[in-house]
């Protein structure tokens, strides 16, 4: 079978992001999690150092392998696609859910004027709702493994 390169970079890119999503929930977000002002301004005052919004590579990152590894593994078989389309679909929808529900609230948390009920409402949707995003993250990781492990089983069996 051709060069699993491909593969091995889409699995990669899964890894970093679903990595990157368990250490947010785990060690960054959880300074926050309590939705108090001093809390949120806390966490802005972390983030006028680094930039949140520098992850969104990683998810570019999986994006483009999910296209690249579809096109290269098009013609492959029918397991090994089917793996892969869904790979991309949950990317999209990763995107899709992180540009509709989470950039809004994290850019209301970003700002200067928080009302501390509304404030603890978003702290509390975005917290209930970022399980459902690492559920989907850790679907597309193992849909991405799938297709790598497909691709040496299928070429064994060729």
């Amino acid at each position: 079978m051709k060069n699993r390169i491909i593969l091995w970079f889409n699995l990669a890119m899964w890894f970093l992001l679903f990595g990157g999503m368990l250490f947010d929930m785990l060690v960054v977000a959880v300074n926050w999690k309590s939705g108090s002002i001093a809390d949120i301004q806390h966490l802005n005052d972390f983030f006028r150092i680094t930039n949140p919004g520098d992850f969104f590579a990683v998810k570019y990152g999986v994006l483009l392998f999910a296209i690249v590894s579809l096109i290269a593994y098009w013609k492959t078989s029918k397991a090994i696609r089917s793996l892969l389309i869904v790979g991309l679909v949950v990317t999209f929808a990763d995107m899709a859910f992180t540009m509709l529900h989470f950039v809004p609230i994290n850019i209301y948390i970003g700002g200067s004027n928080l009302d501390p009920v509304l404030t603890q409402q978003k702290a509390n949707s975005w917290f209930t709702l970022n399980y459902l995003r690492i559920l989907l993250d850790f679907v597309g990781l193992y849909v991405a493994a799938r297709a790598l492990h497909k691709s040496y089983v299928t070429s064994h069996n060729s």
